[in-house]
């Protein structure tokens, strides 16, 4: 798999650079809120965390698909669309 850093860049929004397997580098916008986290149980401290294990799924399905990940990643929309998800991203 590729490479994801992940830095923060205003309260629960992220910017991304992804980097795939084989060397493209793309930059994203990752949302959330406090709602969220509390449905899905993780605390802000670990919504960083929870935010680089959903890329690594996204990049890695992204990889097999030759789908890109979208530029924008709300992670409410995220939820509604694929509820089981998010619960299930181990964040330790």
């Amino acid at each position: 798999m590729g490479e994801i850093d992940v830095v923060a860049d205003g309260e629960h929004r992220y910017r991304a650079a992804l980097v795939t397997a084989d060397g493209a580098r793309s930059e994203h916008v990752v949302t959330s809120d406090s709602e969220l986290l509390e449905r899905v149980r993780a605390t802000e401290a670990e919504e960083p965390f929870l935010v680089r294990r959903v890329l690594e799924v996204l990049l890695e399905a992204s990889e097999n698909s030759g789908n890109p990940v979208p530029p924008v990643v709300d992670l409410r929309q995220l939820d509604r669309e694929r509820p089981e998800l998010l619960p299930s991203v181990p964040l330790r």
